[in-house]
């Protein structure tokens, strides 16, 4: 069977978000996760039906990393 993959650290995560991983990582659901996208409130890129949101964006967003 098919596990999910659960990440306990930023360092674990992908460099390209699913909305489903944002929405673990932030603590909100996934419908709230894709209004912010659309409303370019994260960093996220949409290609094709799928939206991409930038790990290193969101981390420097949320304070979690040193900008640059």
């Amino acid at each position: 069977m098919f596990q999910k993959k659960v990440y306990l650290t930023w360092d674990e995560v992908p460099v390209l978000l699913s909305l489903e991983q944002a929405s673990i990582l932030l603590g909100i659901g996934i419908d709230a996760v894709r209004k912010h996208c659309v409303n370019n409130e994260l960093p996220a890129t949409k290609i094709g039906k799928t939206w991409h949101i930038d790990k290193q964006r969101l981390m420097e967003q949320f304070g979690y990393a040193k900008v640059r």
